[in-house]
């Protein structure tokens, strides 16, 4: 699963990286984003070009009775998407990226839960394969636009702490997996394997970042060895 991640990147750097459009409101950095949070995502408009909006965190499609259905949907399993009823139809017609400095899971030792922040080696943002959806309140009226990061096995690095992370797309799948006209299960669902290993590394961080309120650059900042899928090694910084 994917249940915190950290989006702290230069958003007019990123915009360009992934030639969109600005979000409505330029968002400040956010270290340890948690379900119910407004995340950034770009997804193709109806012309084609892309946009970066901000979206709730917990997808809500539109038969949601209520918001609380999106603390079970902000993440959505690769193997299933296809076919559940929650993401079937934003996975045939409204797929997104979800750019991401790193993501957090939580290693289980002797003295408890400890949080590894996971990112690219080369330090470059990731992109997670992510779904969007529209939903109308029923009580308000309120329009909310909402997304889910989907998720696979782990790779080789990830592994070492957990069995699931985000399906991150290389830079030659994005057209692609935004591609509304693309509605191929074949070839949508062969996109979503784990990325390479080799690519990434892991580091032990602060065990703060398992608690929501706590959003500081400190979030971020290893606390011991690296972690890498070929050798544990023992220099702390990334």
């Amino acid at each position: 699963m994917c249940g915190r991640f950290a989006q702290c990147f230069d958003v007019q750097a990123t915009v360009d990286w992934l030639e969109a459009q600005p979000p409505a409101e330029i968002p400040l950095a956010r270290y340890n984003l948690a379900p119910g949070s407004r995340i950034l995502a770009c997804r193709a408009q109806a012309d084609g070009q892309r946009e970066l909006a901000s979206l709730h965190w917990g997808l809500l499609p539109g038969w949601a009775k209520d918001r609380k259905l999106g603390y079970k949907t902000f993440n959505a399993r690769a193997e299933t998407v296809a076919e559940k009823p929650s993401f079937r139809a934003a996975f045939k017609h409204r797929r997104c990226l979800i750019p991401a400095d790193a993501f957090y899971e939580w290693l289980t030792t002797p003295n408890g839960k400890q949080p590894v922040a996971f990112r690219r080696r080369d330090e470059q943002p990731m992109t997670f394969a992510g779904l969007w959806e529209q939903w109308t309140d029923p009580g308000s009226g309120e329009c909310v636009e909402s997304a889910t990061i989907l998720v696979t096995r782990a790779n080789t690095t990830v592994a070492r702490v957990h069995d699931r992370m985000p399906v991150i797309l290389d830079r030659a799948h994005w057209a692609e997996w935004l591609n509304p006209d693309n509605q191929s299960t074949t070839q949508l669902t062969a996109l979503l394997q784990p990325c390479p290993g080799e690519g990434m590394i892991g580091y032990p961080v602060t065990r703060s970042v398992g608690q929501p309120r706590v959003d500081a650059p400190e979030c971020l900042v290893p606390t011991g060895p690296l972690i890498s899928a070929t050798v544990e090694q023992t220099d702390s910084t990334p």
